[in-house]
């Protein structure tokens, strides 16, 4: 395929035809062109001209290689196109796929600008700590969250995915006889980052720009580099941590170059640095850019900040609680704490060594739930090996003495030194963190994949023998990486989305879970909540499947689980004040899932609120005809007015008696499973 234009067709056709099949044709390539509007707008604050991303593009060369590397890695992305729209994973429903309802919603009634940035700066009566997360991708994504179904937010990030092959590729391509085509297959093996492309997750656009800071970084432009780390910040909460090793490591080369005063700016000629220009230079970057990253960064961390009252949820809270900040009530974000120090220096490092060959070679284990599904297989430990050995051969040779200095010597060890400093973090955190999660470590993989294949060091007699084993290493690797991949996913191995010749072009999520409602017999209470998109449910029952009820729902998990504030369960009264203060309007509750050991207090904390007449209006689902079962499902409405009296920590009025009959008959469902026949034939009918 010599030809730029059939080598386009030849491998669109099976991307756009498998997308069709699968109902993910219309979220690809509308998500395609917001992503290019996106990136668009990203170049026109690099260079100042608005079709520049468009001139890159056209631009691009490649070689036979090149071509060959693209046909192998198909397959990859086919498989995440062909499951995406039914491997909605835990997370992504949590918060990532419902911005539209829990990020968006106005509270009251109006519209426009003001409206939409007054939703964006309210909690929504959401206490865990994943929506007070920095929420850049979700304001940057937002035109697609209102779209029909989950695919078009969902096929942003398969492009995201194929932009991060292309940031490795011009990185790999900048170094000196690297393995450039071998070195983007390889990255296509690693199935942590490509699960990620069918996540709502952070993960991948994070490290996008992680990469293109790295880039930048290579090529001089400093100010572009670090508005890449300062855009990091309004995405994850990990990247306070990651992303800023990364600044460490071009501090430290820049200190060890004594670059360190043309950071900033770079060695132009006089006459560059008497004028302001917005747009910089190619010696020192994008002033525009720096300005605009710092104000979405700030945006984004006001937004945290105003919601819990510390600028970054869950990521050295007890630091910003020394330098006087205090978190808000009822928030509680301290979730993620370490373990290290419960363990002797014995149990720690046989802890260590244990997680370190699972996360390699074999992740089972309950704290290794979240590596299994995000793993890399066979070919991140094959690839951390070679690239170790680079790194530390890399700064052998920059920092020898009293030999004579050769020609292809190395200069920029930018790469080894942050190589050297994620892996330390990254090794430290299977001793400090009790889970890991296997998308923590994708930065470090693509820093060992860039080792390895884009520094090759040896003599002319050692480079023919490695570089014949590096050659040899993917078609062992490929087979396997193409099973793990198929097997896993951020939502376990869920086969793909089942093949519809005629349709209409994406996947409608609403339609089908309202057939797995009405098969249940639950389509009632689900439509009785999605009438209106701003109701607050607080739903005690499975997750995630409770998340895909289209309003503002909160898991009883989110409150009592990690990330939310178990304290409120202490006493009634703090309870109380969490209905009130969430505007929770009706609670659903599964019985199948209340009667579970583990949710204990939550069913007494249910009981006492029905006693205290909170709980009323009882509508139950999943009646028989002959009425000879129970109720599974039931959906009360909070008693606003009553809790008024418990924020103001007065003493409750005596029940009316309708309130009477609805705390009975609540009750009685709770504790056995019945409630007054009367009652539910009313409420069904």
């Amino acid at each position: 395929m010599r030809s730029r234009r059939a080598l386009l067709f030849f491998l669109s056709f099976p991307l756009l035809l498998t997308s069709y099949l699968h109902r993910f044709l219309l979220p690809l390539l509308f998500s395609f062109f917001y992503f290019f509007f996106l990136a668009s707008i990203l170049c026109y604050f690099l260079s100042g001209k608005i079709n520049h991303f468009l001139q890159r593009c056209t631009s691009f060369r490649y070689s036979e290689k090149d071509k060959t590397a693209a046909f192998l890695a198909l397959p990859f992305v086919l498989i995440q196109i062909s499951r995406s729209n039914i491997a909605l994973d835990y997370d992504s429903l949590r918060y990532g796929l419902r911005s539209a309802w829990i990020l968006f919603s106005p509270e009251g009634k109006g519209g426009g600008i003001l409206s939409f940035v007054q939703a964006f700066f309210s909690s929504h009566g959401l206490i865990n700590a994943v929506y007070s997360y920095p929420k850049g991708l979700e304001l940057l994504t937002a035109p697609l969250s209102f779209f029909p179904g989950y695919g078009f937010l969902l096929a942003f990030q398969i492009w995201i995915y194929i932009a991060i092959a292309f940031v490795l590729y011009f990185l790999l391509r900048d170094r000196k006889d690297a393995e450039l085509a071998l070195g983007i297959l390889t990255f296509f093996f690693f199935s942590s980052v490509g699960n990620m492309a069918i996540t709502m997750k952070t993960d991948n656009l994070t490290l996008l720009l992680q990469l293109l800071s790295l880039y930048f970084y290579g090529k001089g432009e400093r100010k572009n580099s670090l508005s890449m780390l300062i855009l990091t910040y309004s995405l994850k909460p990990t990247a306070v941590v990651f992303s800023t090793l990364l600044f460490i490591g071009f501090f430290l080369d820049s200190l060890i170059k004594g670059t360190i005063g043309t950071f900033f700016f770079g060695k132009g000629e006089p006459e560059e640095k008497r004028y302001f220009h917005p747009f910089g230079t190619k010696k020192e970057g994008s002033t525009a850019l720096l300005f605009v990253s710092l104000l979405f960064t700030c945006l984004i961390t006001l937004r945290t900040f105003w919601i819990t009252g510390l600028p970054f949820s869950t990521t050295f809270t007890g630091i910003f609680k020394a330098m006087g900040f205090s978190v808000k009530w009822p928030f509680n974000l301290d979730a993620h704490v370490d373990y290290s120090g419960a363990l002797s220096l014995q149990e720690t490092l046989l802890s260590f060594g244990k997680r370190l060959f699972f996360f390699l070679f074999y992740p089972v284990g309950e704290d290794m739930a979240h590596v299994g599904i995000a793993w890399s297989g066979i070919a991140f430990p094959t690839i951390l090996f070679l690239a170790a050995g680079n790194a530390l051969k890399m700064i052998l040779r920059r920092f020898s003495s009293g030999r004579k200095k050769e020609k292809g010597d190395v200069k920029d060890i930018e790469l080894p030194l942050v190589f050297f400093l994620i892996s330390f973090f990254s090794l430290l955190s299977f001793v400090m963190l009790w889970q890991i999660d296997g998308n923590y470590y994708s930065l470090w993989e693509c820093l060992a994949l860039l080792l390895a294949f884009g520094s090759p060091l040896w003599k002319k007699e050692e480079e023919r023998q490695k570089r014949k084993w590096r050659i040899l290493l993917a078609p062992f690797l490929y087979l396997p990486a193409l099973l793990t991949t198929l097997v896993t996913s951020w939502a376990g191995a869920v086969g793909f989305t089942p093949i519809d010749p005629i349709n209409k072009g994406y996947y409608d999520h609403l339609s089908v879970e309202m057939e797995k409602q009405a098969e249940r017999g639950s389509l009632p209470l689900f439509l009785k909540m999605a009438e209106n998109p701003r109701n607050h449910v607080l739903a005690v029952s499975e997750t995630p499947d409770c998340y895909r009820i289209p309003c503002v729902v909160e898991s009883i998990t989110d409150v009592e689980g990690s990330g939310g504030s178990p304290g409120l369960y202490d006493d009634p009264l703090y309870f109380a004040w969490f209905l009130k203060w969430a505007k929770t309007d009706y609670i659903y509750i599964e019985k199948s899932f209340l009667e579970e050991e583990r949710e204990a207090r939550a069913k007494e904390m249910l009981i006492q609120m029905a006693n205290l007449g909170i709980l009323i209006e009882p509508e139950f689902a999943n009646l028989t005809k002959t009425q000879e079962s129970l109720p599974e499902y039931l959906l009360v409405k909070v008693n606003q007015s009553r809790l008024e009296y418990a924020w103001r920590e007065e003493s409750y009025p005596v029940l009316t008696k309708e309130e009477e009959e609805d705390t009975k008959s609540v009750r009685n469902w709770i504790e056995n499973g019945d409630a007054s026949q009367d009652k539910c034939i009313q409420r069904v009918k």
